[in-house]
């Protein structure tokens, strides 16, 4: 059963430590940033693609098993990162539909666009950042999401 009263204070430190690792992507930009090699962008993606999956399918067990080692520790239970997910990432958890954009291997992690339209039609950016894990798997680390402002030129 997840606890109302730390739910907003589980979210607020995971958007918090996202932020910090997903600003990369804008600050950053391909000053420092290697380039994903088809082998890893097929990985990484299929990573993400299998999590947005098992949210419609909601096979919360397999979403909750592609998060990093630290996010699983910060929430602890896949009820409390369900919740988040449904709370504050419902383009993700639900969307109408979802295209890979950019991407780029800054220090060995790896950071993914993803635009997602939701159910009211309206286009959302995410930042996804996944590490390979010692087992060789990729595990999400984090997503920054914002409204979709458009491609940069």
């Amino acid at each position: 059963m997840i606890d109302n009263r730390s739910t907003p204070i589980i979210a607020t430190l995971f958007m918090s430590i996202i932020l910090f690792a997903s600003s990369t992507f804008l600050l950053l930009g391909s000053a420092n940033a290697q380039t994903v090699t088809a082998e890893i962008e097929t990985a990484t993606q299929d990573v993400i693609r299998d999590q947005i999956n098992a949210f419609q399918s909601k096979e919360y067990e397999r979403a909750f098993s592609h998060a990093a080692p630290t996010i699983k520790q910060i929430f602890g239970t896949t009820e409390r990162f369900i919740g988040m997910v449904k709370g504050g990432y419902s383009p993700l958890y639900n969307p109408d539909s979802y295209l890979f954009g950019r991407n780029f291997n800054l220090d060995g992690t790896i950071h993914q666009e993803v635009i997602a339209t939701d159910q009211n039609g309206r286009q959302w950016q995410a930042i996804y950042t996944l590490k390979q894990q010692p087992d060789g798997s990729w595990k999400i680390t984090g997503v920054k999401m914002e409204p979709y402002k458009g491609a940069a030129t």
